[in-house]
């Protein structure tokens, strides 16, 4: 039989459907200055730990803001108030975001309290203005988030079968309608039924509540009394949740921002300072998928924007063909999107959702935030991807005989890219991105008879700067380059390059990133180890990117240790305190370990040895098989 706990209302959670004003009594003689306080001389400092349930752990030290100098009544109307946010954005990291037992785990919860620092920041910049009276309706606010998030903890322990509250859950309703008249003075849960606009596609409600996240948003979003707000509702009385609405005509709070259409040309200008390879296709593709954004949700002002914009936009964006090509020209983009809804076109992947729609879209609002003075409409907020949206694959390994297969297959084409690219993607565990953009000048001789190559973001190219699609800043440290480069003479013929490119097939070409990826993948192809057009694939993926994750494992396999290995190949040095001191590079002990490593006695690579480089770097790259002298 299952015991509940001792029946009892929690002091947090209220019963009465009028909103409670009490404010906390003075500090009591011989006590410390009470939950969530601390102090320091003259001041108050708020702090919070992270709970379990949410990611938190001993390791993780508790969330600290300082309230400054100010009287223990001030300093603990502050305290609750901060602490009814943190706990509601805890409670939407526990569920929303899912935290899951894996190796970053702590450090994705370590980013969230430094994330969640930031808004708490900005929350208490709003609500405290020296010894002005705190608004009546901030206190309501917290206390029906403290009520809502309380209850649903009770409702939840009650689903997984563990002890609970019977006398909350009980009054579970009535305890839900009086968090929500607390809110009532300044929030809302959905936006006003508007009439849909002819075209935009029409879909069922099914949930009753928003979520606590958007109930929050919603709080700080609008000014529209709630007397005077229509809440929409299905056929069956429910609420209907806000993305599923029009959210091109929603009511939005009055504001003084520009629009997103006048924020777009100041964001692309931005960018397009801020440079780099292909950056014309790649504006150019940032003001398609703004544009859309703006069609399927509304041009309305940076400020008013919500998750439920983002969620909506994404719900849309689930029936979007992924091939450009297959979309019919002559259609209106819901038209396009009403025609896949049987999904008999691919959509758009996981990968491509979140990093090249999402991410311009926030990077564009996100671009006013400074010069506005607006908070982040979408801080801390996880945006539900859709099932159809496909997970990223990841590379599998690339057995021995497909290897020498591939090796093999390179060195007969007779072209540079094709004989040397694959070879160093195995022996440096480095981004083909960044191997096709190396020059002789980025060769270099580290330590005696120790050589490195590495690539910056700016670079100077016959006596002009120019930027390279460089990953991140850790992709910029040298990498270590194997005795065997050095052997068969590559290094001696590439050092004499000077700033000319290793890869001017590749380079010399619009979009060389792309290109050289093609090239890969047709060599990988005639290799045997990719299915030809028109085949079945067998669900593996072998790909460029399995020779930089199969040279990790050998380093792995060898006993180089986690932060040699990160470092050589171009990831962070490490999360760890400790791994942030000393040097970021390989240091010469590390960097003798590494130029060392034992090859793959199963591999041939004697077929690499006796290669004329100055012969094969004359040979360009033509339709059809290549033609040898």
């Amino acid at each position: 039989m299952q015991v509940s706990r001792p029946v009892h209302l929690p002091v947090h959670v209220g019963v009465s459907p009028e909103p409670s004003n009490q404010t906390p009594s003075a500090k009591p003689k011989g006590r410390g200055p009470g939950p969530y306080l601390a102090k320091s001389g003259s001041v108050y400092i708020f702090q919070i730990k992270m709970p379990k349930t949410s990611g938190g752990t001993r390791a993780i030290p508790p969330l600290r803001l300082s309230l400054g100098a100010c009287s223990h009544r001030r300093a603990r109307l502050l305290a609750d108030l901060l602490a009814a946010k943190a706990r509601l954005m805890f409670d939407e990291m526990r569920h929303g975001r899912g935290m899951q037992d894996d190796d970053d785990s702590e450090m994705r919860a370590v980013e969230a309290v430094i994330e969640m620092k930031g808004e708490l920041k900005a929350y208490l910049r709003m609500i405290d203005r020296s010894d002005a009276p705190i608004p009546v309706e901030e206190m309501q606010k917290a206390a029906g988030i403290r009520d809502l998030v309380s209850l649903n903890r009770e409702l939840e322990r009650q689903a997984r079968g563990e002890s609970f509250n019977e006398l909350v859950v009980g009054h579970a309703e009535m305890l839900k309608q009086s968090a929500i008249a607390k809110l009532s003075a300044s929030s809302a849960l959905s936006d006003p039924a508007p009439p849909l606009t002819p075209g935009a596609p029409q879909s069922a409600a099914h949930v009753s509540v928003m979520s606590q996240a958007d109930m929050v948003d919603r709080q700080t979003a609008t000014d529209v009394p709630w007397h005077e707000r229509d809440m929409p509702r299905d056929a069956d009385g429910k609420l209907i949740p806000a993305f599923e609405l029009d959210r091109r005509t929603v009511r939005r709070p009055k504001s003084i921002q520009p629009k997103l259409s006048d924020v777009i040309p100041t964001y692309i200008a931005a960018r397009r300072i801020a440079g780099g390879a292909n950056i014309a296709r790649d504006l150019s593709t940032a003001e398609s998928r703004l544009a859309l954004f703006i069609e399927l949700i509304g041009d309305h002002p940076v400020d008013t924007y919500l998750p439920a914009d983002l969620q909506a936009f994404v719900n849309y964006m689930q029936y979007w063909p992924a091939d450009n090509n297959k979309r019919d020209p002559d259609h209106t983009t819901w038209q396009v999107i009403e025609n896949n809804k049987d999904l008999h076109l691919r959509p758009l992947a996981e990968k491509t959702l979140q990093e090249g729609y999402l991410a311009v879209i926030k990077a564009a609002i996100r671009s006013s935030i400074t010069a506005g003075g607006f908070r982040d409409p979408f801080a801390g907020v996880e945006i539900k991807i859709p099932k159809t949206a496909a997970s990223p694959r990841k590379a599998t390994p690339i057995g021995t005989s497909k290897m020498n297969t591939l090796f093999r297959t390179g060195v007969e084409s007779g072209l540079m890219e094709d004989i040397m690219l694959p070879l160093l993607g195995h022996l440096t565990s480095r981004r083909l991105g960044l191997l096709i953009h190396l020059r002789g000048n980025d060769i270099r001789e580290q330590f005696p008879e120790v050589w490195v190559g590495q690539v910056t973001r700016l670079s100077q190219i016959n006596g002009v700067w120019t930027t390279v699609p460089v990953k991140t800043q850790d992709s910029e440290r040298y990498f270590v380059l194997h005795d065997f480069l050095y052997e068969i003479g590559f290094i001696e013929w590439a050092t004499r390059q000077g700033s000319n490119f290793l890869f001017p097939n590749i380079m010399k070409l619009a979009d060389p990133s792309k290109s050289g990826s093609s090239y890969m993948q047709r060599l990988f192809t005639k290799a045997g180890i990719k299915p030809k057009k028109g085949e079945k694939s067998t669900g593996r993926r072998e790909v460029f990117h399995s020779l930089r994750s199969g040279n990790i494992q050998d380093m792995r396999e060898s006993g180089v240790d986690a932060r040699e290995r990160r470092v050589q190949a171009g990831h962070s040095a490490g999360s760890d305190e400790h791994d942030l001191y000393g040097f970021e590079v390989a240091t010469e002990k590390e960097a003798r370990k590494l130029k060392t490593l034992p090859l793959d006695p199963e591999i041939d690579y004697s077929i690499f040895r006796g290669l004329d480089f100055d012969a094969i770097a004359k040979r360009k790259r033509v339709a059809g098989p290549p033609k040898r002298k």
